[in-house]
């Protein structure tokens, strides 16, 4: 999601695990060919967006920048909706 007109850079949480070990190269790759570019926590952390906090968590979760848009009362940008479904299939 850009603000201001500029990308912020986006922080992957993954938590530790054998499935992750197995799977974070097949990610690494997937990613890659997306076009995303990979940066450490560091250079992520450098933009200004991440000197703010919301102070507040959302109903169903949800990233920084959807915790920002709702604490600024903004309305979210057109977007293609999660997919619950989708995600619930994988996960049984």
């Amino acid at each position: 999601m850009a603000s201001s007109g500029r990308d912020i850079k986006h922080v992957l949480l993954l938590h530790v695990g054998a499935f992750d070990a197995v799977m974070l190269p097949q990610l690494i790759d997937l990613l890659k060919q997306r076009g995303f570019k990979l940066v450490t926590l560091q250079q992520a952390e450098k933009d200004p967006a991440y000197r703010s906090d919301p102070d507040m968590g959302l109903k169903w979760g949800g990233t920084l920048l959807e915790q920002m848009i709702e604490a600024r009362h903004l309305q979210i940008p057109p977007h293609q909706e999660k997919p619950m479904k989708e995600l619930d299939a994988m996960c049984r």
